[in-house]
């Protein structure tokens, strides 16, 4: 009788060790989202840049437009004073596709269990948390001052003010051009549109299995004096941000091929 009774306790504890296995392989198998950031030597990316640049000139502001040619290598490894590995990026530019590339700088791109970054021109950029999930935010820029300046047509510029990083979306279909992504994570860098006189909106989309295929910058400062004689009031702000602006620049970067 005593042997009986222990044949449906020890049918239980099966059951039990059963259902803890399975989830233990369920934890395992956790899409972390590394996909989205993916890294390997040979790995390149090429992009078409269409950007608008604002100057304060004499009598107004000078507009200028221009589209550049992008080509991201991964070319090498290499390890920081903590032993993680780095990926050196050499990152090539032209004006045309019939004009030779030409070397413009040099930086990388690494990712471990919780992040991915971009170290760029002296800044670390957290470009990703894992696992990636809707509505997930973070501060992008917490490695460097958000009131570092930039130049931009010899003008500086507050560019990372009021950044605070979010995904949007992720795991949805995009048509780029040409190019199909059955998977893509969509970031917002920026998005401070109510602010009178600084205009920041920053997105970057990343396809699983791909990396970064978009990037698109809105980075525009003004005083209204061109428009407005300097009265930031309802006037200017009824404008347009491209009739008021008086620095910066907006840029939008797609992936037109890659490996």
């Amino acid at each position: 009788m005593r042997q009986l009774l222990l044949l449906p306790v020890l049918a239980a504890m099966a059951i039990i060790l059963f259902a803890c296995s399975n989830r233990e392989v369920e934890d395992i198998t956790i899409d972390y989202g590394y996909d989205y950031f993916p890294l390997e030597v040979g790995r390149f990316w090429v992009y078409q840049a269409d950007s608008i640049t604002y100057d304060p000139a004499l009598g107004g502001t000078a507009i200028d437009s221009f589209r550049t040619f992008i080509r991201e290598v991964v070319a090498d490894t290499l390890l920081d004073n903590t032993g993680a590995v780095l990926y050196r990026i050499e990152r090539y530019e032209r004006q045309a596709d019939t004009l030779p590339w030409q070397i413009r700088k040099v930086f990388t791109l690494s990712r471990d269990e919780q992040r991915a970054y971009r170290t760029e021109d002296n800044l670390r950029f957290i470009k990703l948390t894992f696992p990636l999930r809707t509505g997930q935010s973070w501060n992008g820029n917490a490695f460097f001052d958000p009131f570092t300046k930039v130049l931009v047509k010899g003008e500086s510029i507050e560019m990372f003010k009021s950044w605070d990083y979010k995904i949007l979306t992720q795991g949805e279909p995009l048509q780029l051009g040409g190019l199909h992504f059955d998977e893509v994570a969509t970031v917002q860098n920026a998005d401070s549109r109510n602010n009178a006189i600084e205009f920041r909106v920053a997105t970057e989309q990343y396809a699983k299995g791909v990396g970064l295929v978009s990037r698109y910058l809105d980075i525009l400062d003004t005083e209204c004096r061109v428009c407005c004689n300097g009265d930031t009031g309802d006037e200017c702000q009824a404008l347009p941000w491209e009739e008021r602006a008086e620095k910066g620049f907006r840029l939008y970067q797609q992936l037109i091929t890659y490996q």
